[in-house]
């Protein structure tokens, strides 16, 4: 029972302090005006900075409050600014707030002043705005120095496409002030006898030294003074393009981007934009020390996913990208290595590769090319470890590039750089005849008989040719033949022949064989003693219809010819035509 009267006292009590808390509360309706009022200058970024408290608030209470804030320029009539600042405010609280004009404090006096209402819920409707505070009157032009002259702002760091204003102060009234922007006349509004403002609209960047501003003041033809300044125009910050992140060894994620335009200035006004990475799953962040790359460590605790941020920022602003993958699929692999070639022929090669380490259970999906005499071949291969492609059809004696890149089979997201090496496959034997025709000088008891032949193409000689072999058989004494070997690459021999029939056989030869033969057959009928024939392969048309004959052939060792074929052709018939 005795508890009980405690515990019943003790609320009662406590009810009647709130109910009294209350009652001072709501009986304080008296809007509460800000006082103490202070307004500094800020000359480097042209801002007047103001301080002040409110009075009579509760003890240990934070309230909600907006104050009101009226800026003029000259006299208090002219206002030029007025604006909220919401806040919540504490007992005995000194507030601050900042403003930037866009014209030069130096250049005219500025009046502040304030008021303020409550906006908390714990006061009910309605609530009124406090009388104003007394006119603040903040005045640069009395730190002036003693020159004649000033213009202002100084050394003021703007974007390129801004509007600035630019004023000066001329000290007598008497004087003349033209001023000039890279030598072209301006013209401005007059603000007082002493004051004179210019609105630059929508400066341009003229050099990153900055734009230059000079006034001279004159009386008459005699100058009294020049004073100038620098207005630093500053590229505008893009936001960068072709952000990208991508790994080639699942430790290191490499980021790039395009940063566009450099933003930095002369005199150190302001450096090249600076860029930062921050990932947000995990919550890291890295100043970059490159404008267009960086480089991020990989954890080893598993983390797939990646949502990075690329903040670009400079003196001026600050501009964002945001990318999101999936590591898996952002795979680069390294270039292939050790390339080389085994195996080869005339006709085929093997290519065999290494590439670099990855997961266990990588796919690498890889492309061949290969580029030889004006053409290109394309295959695709997959492999585990390390590659090997069969290459074939390839033409002997001809130098190829072959080049290799891979990916990731699995998740395709680009191929690696080129790695290749170049060989050259082996000669082979000449595949075709070459082409012969010949001239013939009948004199009494012989024939002069030149012959002549076309070099093989490159296709069918295989190799370098490096002679000719050419044979004579008598057909009347077959026992009789002669062999000659015409050093290339000459294309022509003269032989002196009987009046008797005469088989002769062409061959080109290289370091691996000989060629099929050229057949030409000298009549001994001196009323066809011009009549010759050069074929290869099938009898050439003027031969024109055979009747019966006997086969020849063109005789020798066959060491001699190196593995060159027969060919066979009927001798004893009657040619229909002839040629020369």
């Amino acid at each position: 029972m005795a508890l009980f009267v405690v515990f019943q006292t003790t609320f009662f009590l406590t009810l009647l302090s709130l109910r009294t808390y209350q009652s001072e509360v709501l009986a304080e309706r008296l809007p509460l005006t800000p006082v103490s009022l202070k307004v500094s200058t800020n000359s480097i970024h042209q801002s007047l900075h103001l301080q002040w408290t409110v009075h009579n608030l509760p003890y240990h209470q934070e309230l909600k409050m907006v104050f009101q804030i009226q800026i003029s320029r000259i006299e208090t009539s002219n206002v030029v600014w007025v604006g909220n600042y919401s806040t919540t405010v504490k007992w005995n609280q000194v507030l601050h707030w900042s403003w930037e004009s866009e014209l030069p404090l130096e250049c005219a006096t500025h009046f502040v002043r304030i008021k303020s209402v409550m906006d908390d819920a714990s006061f009910p409707e309605p609530n009124f705005w406090s009388n104003w505070s007394s006119w603040e009157e903040v005045s640069v032009q009395y730190s002036l120095g003693r020159d004649i002259l000033f213009v202002f702002p100084k050394d003021k760091l703007v974007e390129e496409g801004s509007n600035v204003t630019i004023c000066y102060v001329s000290r007598n009234i008497q004087n003349n002030v033209s001023c000039y922007l890279e030598g072209k006349q301006i013209h401005g509004e007059q603000l007082d006898p002493h004051v004179t403002a210019f609105n630059l609209n929508s400066v341009p960047f003229i050099r990153n030294r900055g734009t230059n501003i000079y006034c001279e003041a004159s009386q008459g033809n005699v100058s009294k003074g020049i004073e100038g300044i620098v207005l630093f125009v500053s590229k505008v910050l893009e936001e960068p393009k072709d952000f990208s992140c991508e790994t080639q060894d699942f430790k290191t994620l490499h980021c790039t981007w395009d940063p566009g335009t450099d933003t930095a200035l002369g005199w150190s006004k302001q450096p090249s934009q600076s860029y930062t990475l921050f990932e947000s799953f995990s919550g890291e962040k890295k100043l970059c020390t490159h404008k267009n790359w960086c480089n991020w460590q990989i954890t080893q605790d598993s983390q797939e996913m990646y949502n990075f941020t690329l903040i670009a920022e400079n003196y001026l602003r600050k501009r964002s990208v945001n990318i999101l993958f999936n590591l898996t699929h952002r795979v680069y692999l390294m270039n292939p290595f050790s390339v080389n070639f085994e195996n080869v022929n005339a006709t085929n090669a093997i290519m065999t590769w290494k590439v670099h380490s990855m997961r266990n259970n990588f796919t690498y999906l890889c492309q061949i090319e290969l580029h030889g005499e004006g053409k290109m071949m394309q295959y695709d291969v997959s492999i585990k470890v390390n590659g090997e492609y069969f290459l074939s059809e390839l033409e002997p004696a001809t130098e190829y590039m072959a080049r290799v890149r891979c990916a990731d089979a699995s998740n395709f997201w680009k191929w690696s750089e080129w790695s290749g090496q170049n060989f050259t496959t082996l000669e082979a034997a000449p595949s075709e005849a070459p082409d012969v025709w010949r001239s013939v000088n009948s004199e009494p008891g012989n024939h002069t008989v030149t012959l002549f032949w076309k070099p093989l193409s490159k296709l069918h000689a295989n190799g370098k040719i490096l002679f000719y072999n050419v044979v004579v058989e008598n057909l009347d004494k077959p026992s009789r033949s002669e062999l000659r070997s015409i050093p290339a690459p000459a294309n022509s021999t003269k032989l002196i022949l009987d009046r008797c029939s005469y088989q002769i056989c062409v061959t080109a030869n290289n370091s691996v064989g000989a060629s099929p033969a050229s057949i030409i057959v000298i009549s001994a009928d001196p009323e066809n003693s011009d009549v010759s024939t050069c074929f290869s392969g099938t009898v050439p048309s003027v031969w024109g219809d055979f009747s019966h004959g006997s086969g020849y052939f063109c005789p020798g060792d066959s060491s001699t010819y190196l593995g060159s074929y027969l060919k066979f052709i009927q001798v004893n018939a009657t040619p229909t035509n002839s040629y020369h």
